[in-house]
C-alpha cells in the first residue's frame, strides 16, 4: 500500500490535485471573508429617493428627512422619475408622501400613510433592508424627531398654539406605512437563478477551457498557434449556444420562465457562456496550466461582486469598482431583468460584448508573442515528413 501511495504521489497530477485543493481553501477563505468583512457598515450606501407631494407636514418631514437619514438621499420631483431608477436598481427605495398626507394627519379620525416602494428585483438583502428602513423612518415621523417641525406647520395653519402641540404629540398615532413592490417575486428560487447560472456557466467554461488546453498542447507541434486560436475560438461559439440551451431549458423545465421570453433568455446565456469560456482561456494563454489557479480566484470574485447574493453597494470600494470589469456583474443583472423583471437587457449585452472583445484582443497579443509550437519539415522525423 505504501508503494502504491509513492507511486500516486510521484505523478504530477496528483500534486497538482492536492495544490488545486489548498488553492480554493485559500483562495475562497481570504476573498470571501475580506469581501463580507464590514458589509453591515456599508448599508448607508444604499441610495433612497424621497418624493414630496405634500406642501404642508409632508414637506417638512421630506426635508427633515433627507438630512437625518444615514443613507444617500436624494429629493425627487416625481414618482414616475423614481420608479424608473429603482427599476434601474440606481436606487433601493422610493419614500413617497402623497399630496393628502397632511389631510389626514390632522383628521382625527384618520390615518396619513406613507407610501414605500421596493424593487424586489434584487438580492434577497435589499428587500429586508429596505422594509427595515419603512418601518424606522414610519417610527421616526411619529416620533419627536419631526414634533417640532410637524407644530410648527401646524400654527401656520392657523391653529391655536395648545392645539397644534397637542396635535403634534399625538401624531405617533397618526402615520402609516404602505409598502409596495415593484416586479414582486412569490418564488424565491427565482432570485437564485442569477447565482446559479453565472456559477455554472463560469465553472464549466473554466473546466471546458482547461482541457482545451491540454488538448491544443498535445497536437500544436501539427497546428500553428493561430490555427489553434482560431479552432478554438470557433469551438467556443458553437458550444456556447449549446450549452446555454441546456442551461436555459433545464431552468424553464424547473419553472422558471422569462418575461422576455425564452429565445431572449437563451441568447443573452450564450453571451454569457461566450464571455466566460474567452476570459478563463486567456489566463491559461498567459499563464499555461497555472491560469487554472488563477480561475479559481475569478469565479470566487465574480460569486462575491456580482450582486447574486449581496447587492454591490455593500461591498468596499476596491470589489466595488473591480465588480464594474467582470462580465458576472452584468449577467447578474441582466438574468435578473430576464427572470424576475427589469428594463432592457441591452447595456447588459453592450458590456458582455466589450469585454469579450476586450478579453479576445488580449488573448490574441498574447498569442502573438509566444513561439509557434509547430515543428519545421526539419525537424520532424523522416516518417511523419512522409
Amino acid at each position: 500500500m505504501i508503494k502504491t501511495i509513492i507511486a500516486l504521489l510521484r505523478k504530477p497530477a496528483s500534486i497538482i490535485g492536492i495544490i488545486t485543493a489548498v488553492i480554493f481553501q485559500l483562495f475562497f477563505s481570504i476573498i470571501w471573508l475580506t469581501g463580507y468583512d464590514q458589509i453591515n457598515n456599508h448599508v448607508n450606501q444604499f441610495k433612497i429617493a424621497i418624493v414630496n407631494e405634500d406642501k404642508g407636514i409632508g414637506a417638512s418631514a421630506a426635508e427633515q428627512l433627507a438630512n437625518q437619514l444615514s443613507f444617500k438621499t436624494e429629493i425627487l420631483p416625481s414618482v414616475d422619475q423614481a420608479k424608473q431608477l429603482l427599476e434601474d436598481r440606481q436606487i433601493q427605495l422610493i419614500i413617497h408622501f402623497p399630496s393628502d398626507f397632511t389631510k389626514y394627519v390632522t383628521d382625527p379620525a384618520s390615518k396619513g400613510m406613507i407610501n414605500y416602494i421596493v424593487n424586489d428585483s434584487n438580492a434577497s438583502m435589499v428587500k429586508s433592508v429596505m422594509q427595515g428602513i419603512a418601518a424606522e423612518v414610519t417610527a421616526t415621523i411619529n416620533k419627536q424627531s419631526v414634533k417640532s417641525s410637524f407644530q410648527s406647520t401646524l400654527e401656520q395653519l392657523h391653529l391655536p398654539s395648545s392645539q397644534s402641540e397637542q396635535m403634534a404629540t399625538s401624531l405617533s398615532e397618526r402615520v402609516a406605512t404602505q409598502i409596495e413592490s415593484v416586479n414582486p417575486v412569490n418564488n424565491f428560487a427565482k432570485l437564485m437563478v442569477p447565482m446559479l447560472l453565472v456559477m455554472a456557466s463560469f465553472t464549466g467554461s473554466m473546466l471546458m477551457t482547461m482541457n482545451m488546453n491540454k488538448s491544443a498542447n498535445e497536437i500544436k507541434e501539427q497546428f500553428g498557434k493561430w490555427r489553434l486560436l482560431a479552432a478554438r475560438a470557433l469551438i467556443y461559439v458553437v458550444a456556447s449556444v449549446f450549452i446555454a440551451l441546456i442551461g436555459t431549458s433545464m431552468v424553464n423545465l424547473l419553472g422558471i420562465h422569462s418575461d422576455q421570453g425564452f429565445i431572449a433568455m437563451w441568447l443573452f446565456q450564450s453571451l454569457i457562456v461566450l464571455s466566460f469560456l474567452f476570459l478563463s482561456q486567456m489566463f491559461f494563454l498567459l499563464l499555461g496550466d497555472a491560469g487554472a489557479w488563477i480561475n479559481i480566484a475569478l469565479l470566487s470574485i465574480q460569486l462575491l461582486t456580482s450582486g447574486a447574493t449581496i447587492p454591490r453597494e455593500v461591498l468596499s470600494s476596491f470589489y466595488y469598482g473591480l465588480s464594474s470589469y467582470l462580465p458576472s456583474t452584468y449577467a447578474v443583472n441582466g438574468i435578473m431583468n430576464l427572470v424576475s423583471g427589469g428594463p432592457s437587457i441591452a447595456n447588459d449585452c453592450w458590456w458582455l460584448l466589450r469585454i469579450t472583445l476586450a478579453v479576445i484582443g488580449i488573448s490574441v497579443i498574447l498569442v502573438a508573442i509566444r513561439k509557434d509550437g509547430r515543428r519545421t519539415k526539419q525537424s520532424l522525423p523522416a516518417s511523419q515528413i512522409a
